[in-house]
């Protein structure tokens, strides 16, 4: 699944392969968010907030996972700050947006959850920002990818 373009032909670190592998966890968990939310849900209103839940908890599994290799010691972002300290600023962006990709997937699990989602209307507008922020998040990563490694991620790992 997970097909990458290196044209300066880098060392690929285990981090990196860890990354790439788990790049592509978390595009499957997006599709499968956007997959759930589309389903019909008139009159079964339930089983689909029930589908679209286990979509949210799998991704927000994948963030929690995405987060942990990028920002551990020694992880994505402390390897290409060592070999590219020029792109520290562009990693403090990306940084700063994990903790709110995060709550955002986990509050809005919580409402429809709970209940407090009023119509599956809003709850799909609300995932389709959250949607929308991963995939922005993803881009920039890629592009920092790019700028660190000339490696093209492609967008359908």
């Amino acid at each position: 699944m997970f097909e990458a373009t290196n044209t300066l032909a880098p060392d690929v670190t285990p981090t990196l392969d860890e990354v790439m592998r788990r790049r592509a966890d978390l595009y499957q968990a997006i599709l499968a968010l956007e997959r759930a939310a589309a389903r019909p849900a008139v009159e079964r209103e339930g089983e689909w907030t029930s589908g679209v839940v286990e979509a949210l908890e799998e991704l927000e599994r994948e963030i929690v996972d995405h987060i942990e290799i990028t920002e551990r010691p020694d992880g994505l972002y402390d390897e290409i700050v060592d070999a590219a300290p020029r792109l520290s600023h562009r990693i403090q962006l990306l940084r700063g947006e994990h903790p709110e990709m995060h709550a955002a997937t986990a509050a809005l699990r919580r409402r429809l959850q709970s209940g407090e989602a009023r119509s599956v209307d809003q709850a799909r507008d609300e995932i389709q920002h959250v949607l929308g922020r991963l995939v922005k998040h993803r881009q920039h990563g890629a592009d920092l990818l790019w700028e660190a490694y000339n490696l093209d991620t492609g967008g359908g790992e």
